[in-house]
């Protein structure tokens, strides 16, 4: 009976270590276009407005949780959206999030969504209930370990 117990803990660890772990060697490419929205608008305005409010850049906070590259806010046809460029790259890892924050704080379920890929392009409708004004900081959070692996700071565009 006690080996069976020590065979499935043995399981089980294996299986959790290599959840934990395997992210770190496996990479995600996503290549997103801007959201299309040419069906939400009138037969008579065939344009999508595309207004970039603000940039920024994806910096790391060490070896193991880093990223890099350009981030936008955009405004299509009034809608509010985080865009990471075709440079985005972050180190992978478990349970990555894209979320807010401010004044170098990681802000607590402000989760956008779960991180699409670690590499490429993407985009993430910002909610309604946010104003896209005060948005600061696109944070990428594991939350499984409540660490940061890379943060944006957005400036006015």
């Amino acid at each position: 009976m006690k080996k069976i117990i020590l065979v499935l803990l043995i399981c089980v660890i294996l299986i959790l270590g290599y959840w934990l772990i395997s992210p770190f060697w496996r990479n995600k490419v996503v290549s997103e276009n801007l959201p299309n929205t040419i069906d939400n608008i009138s037969e008579d305005k065939k344009d999508n407005e595309i207004m970039i409010f603000k940039k920024g850049t994806f910096t790391g906070f060490d070896k193991i949780h880093n990223g890099s590259g350009d981030i936008v806010l955009v405004q299509i046809n009034g809608k509010n959206y985080i865009r990471f460029e075709e440079n985005f790259n972050v180190n992978n890892g478990p349970d990555l999030y894209v979320g807010l924050g401010k004044n170098g704080e990681y802000i607590k379920d402000s989760e956008l969504g779960k991180l699409k890929g670690n590499i490429g392009s993407q985009n993430y409708e910002l909610p309604e209930n946010i104003n896209f004004e005060n948005v600061h900081e696109v944070w990428i959070w594991c939350k499984a370990f409540s660490v940061p692996f890379a943060k944006a700071i957005l400036f006015d565009f």
